[in-house]
């Protein structure tokens, strides 16, 4: 159990104490207060009971005619029987004064028995003398009919007064013990008490109060694991059920709050992943395909279908993820006329938000799925006002389960907002390199223009390596790459002279030399524009040899690019087969044994088998 400077259960169990003991204090004083009246009261009624037998008994003596001498004797035996009584006189009274006149030790030696000879009340007091508890009393005697016979006095006068001296030492000894007993006993019940208030403040109010300051603390450092045990119908415990429900809900809300986060971070991280499609030059179906992925992945939908607005702004679809069978693919498109409120969201560039209730025409409701979706979004992307098409994000599940609401709508926003302009980008892109392209290839034709003997070389030269390569397992891509690098690959011959590309006889040195540069020159010109750096490596050595006899730079076997190798093959046949200023064309047949006596040494002796078993005809 901890406990801290200023614990509350101290301050408690310090309050309860001196309540507790000012109770019980204020009790034994109020009590003993009580049982002192209630003595004093007793032995006045006790005295007075003694003092109307002393009375009696003196008034019978005198009747029958006692002299002093006999009543001293009689005080005396009483003083002999009784030894608690110390003094036993009998005070003349004004009357027996004027009477008998004045006795001396009959006078009142005590201020008691001065009030006493003139008060119509027995009289008392209680004092201690030499560590003695003495008790005084005074006792009136009042003349009565028969006091009149012998004695000058007026009825009802007081004749004297009956004054005892009482030793009370053992009496109060013994009720001193009884207060002594009685007072163990008030402190033996305080501590019970205080025991027993104290279980109770620590079963009732201690240990909830510090179950409650326990969790707390748990609650600020973030432990919300567990709920506190003592729930009942107190207030501590009422207390306690609030508090576990509290926990409870902020456990939920923090659940709540972890799964938004972790949305957010999975959005923000795609919307930073989508933010690199932008001009990263990708074809517009890869941009598609993987925009739909990401839209159905963050926002928790079924299925993501993409409508291309065409050039008769026709809807058609472009794509869908998850992809399904063509053969449920439809074939409708959507028009003003059959979609009217898939055109009115594009004419208003807003979302539509659909269910399966909706009343919308039926080209509508196939386009957007709602023939079997519960719910469905559509919503218009573009760029720059532009519209290029919708998004159409369907739910099949229940919406209660997984709505489409409006943080899903927000970010469907900006996730479409970057695949409009990726789109726009990747267009652009297109365009760029389509532009490029043709300014490449119009350079590269301008080359086979200067010689009326190189015409249409590297476009039969393409044919031929695109042939091979589909022979050897090449496809897509690759082709294309081969295609575009065969169409280039003499383009470092823009700077040989037309002389020497015309020349009917046999080059020099000097002017084999300059037509040796052209690999390396194209290479270079193509350097300068980097979407063109996939192709330079099979521009730049195709004119290498398998046994490392070629040039520029003398590599062979596997170090040539295999798309070098391909085109070294095609070129070597277009050249053996194509009329030359100096010699006529060699028939396929004769060109394809040349190749092989070269294979090992010139060409790749796969390749120049596989280019056999294509059966290259002559272009």
């Amino acid at each position: 159990m901890k406990y801290y400077r200023t614990s509350v259960r101290i301050h408690v169990i310090l309050v309860v104490a001196l309540m507790v003991t000012a109770i019980l204090a204020s009790g034994y004083w109020v009590t003993r207060q009580h049982i002192n009246r209630q003595m004093q009261e007793l032995s006045y009624r006790q005295l007075s009971m003694m003092g109307d037998s002393f009375r009696t008994a003196i008034f019978g003596m005198m009747s029958a005619g006692a002299s002093d001498e006999m009543l001293d004797e009689s005080y005396k035996r009483i003083v002999d029987r009784e030894p608690r009584i110390m003094d036993l006189r009998v005070l003349h009274g004004a009357p027996l004064d004027r009477q008998f006149g004045i006795h001396r030790h009959e006078l009142p030696k005590t201020l008691l028995e001065k009030e006493g000879l003139r008060s119509a009340q027995p009289l008392i007091d209680q004092r201690q003398e030499n560590g003695r508890d003495i008790i005084e009393f005074v006792y009136p005697l009042f003349a009565e009919q028969q006091c009149l016979k012998c004695h000058q006095a007026s009825l009802d006068e007081s004749l004297g007064a009956l004054s005892l001296r009482i030793d009370q030492s053992e009496f109060q000894q013994s009720i001193r013990k009884e207060r002594a007993a009685l007072w163990l006993l008030n402190i033996g019940e305080l501590v019970l008490l205080l025991l027993l208030l104290l279980w109770v403040l620590n079963r009732l109010v201690f240990t909830p109060l510090f179950r409650l300051g326990d969790a707390a603390d748990h609650m600020a450092q973030g432990d919300l694991s567990s709920d506190i045990a003592g729930e009942g119908e107190s207030e501590l415990g009422r207390v306690i059920r609030a508090f576990n429900r509290m926990a409870a809900k902020i456990r939920e809300l923090l659940g709540d709050q972890e799964k938004v986060i972790r949305e957010q971070t999975l959005e923000l991280s795609h919307l930073m992943e989508t933010s690199q499609h932008i001009g990263s030059g990708e074809p517009q179906e890869e941009v598609l395909a993987k925009f739909s992925r990401t839209l159905v992945e963050v926002l928790s939908v079924t299925s993501c279908r993409v409508l291309m607005l065409n050039e008769q702004d026709e809807m058609e679809v472009a794509l869908e993820y998850p992809i399904r069978p063509l053969s449920e693919q439809l074939p409708v498109k959507g028009t003003r006329d059959n979609c009217p409120d898939i055109w009115s969201a594009i004419q208003l560039n807003d979302y539509i938000l659909l269910n399966h209730e909706a009343e919308i025409s039926e080209a509508e409701r196939k386009l957007l799925r709602l023939d079997q979706a519960e719910a469905a979004i559509c919503m218009p992307f573009g760029h720059k006002g532009k519209v290029f098409g919708v998004v159409v994000l369907s739910e099949f599940r229940a919406r209660e389960r997984e709505p489409i609401d409006a943080r899903k709508i927000q970010v469907c926003r900006a996730l479409i907002g970057q695949m409009g302009a990726a789109i726009e980008m990747s267009r652009l892109y297109a365009q760029l390199v389509e532009q490029l392209m043709e300014t490449v290839l119009a350079m590269a034709e301008s080359v086979e223009k200067k010689s009326p003997w190189t015409a249409g070389h590297s476009r039969r030269v393409t044919g031929y390596a695109m042939a091979l390569a589909e022979q050897v397992g090449w496809h897509g891509e690759q082709l294309e790459e081969l295609r575009i690098a065969g169409l280039l690959h003499d383009l470092g011959k823009i700077g040989v002279p037309g002389a020497i590309l015309n020349k009917q006889g046999r080059l020099s040195e000097e002017e084999y030399a300059i037509i040796q540069r052209h690999p390396e020159d194209g290479a270079q010109i193509l350097g300068k524009i980097k979407m063109l750096h996939p192709y330079i490596p099979m521009i730049r050595h195709h004119h290498e040899w398998f046994n490392g006899a070629g040039y520029p730079d003398g590599i062979g076997g596997e170090e040539i690019p295999i798309g070098a190798r391909i085109m070294a093959v095609a070129d070597a046949f277009d050249a053996m087969t194509a009329d030359r200023p100096y010699r006529r064309g060699l028939p396929a047949e004769q060109a394809i044994e040349r190749l092989e006596q070269g294979a090992g040494t010139q060409f790749d002796p796969e390749l120049v088998a596989a280019f056999k078993r294509a059966r290259i005809t002559v272009c």
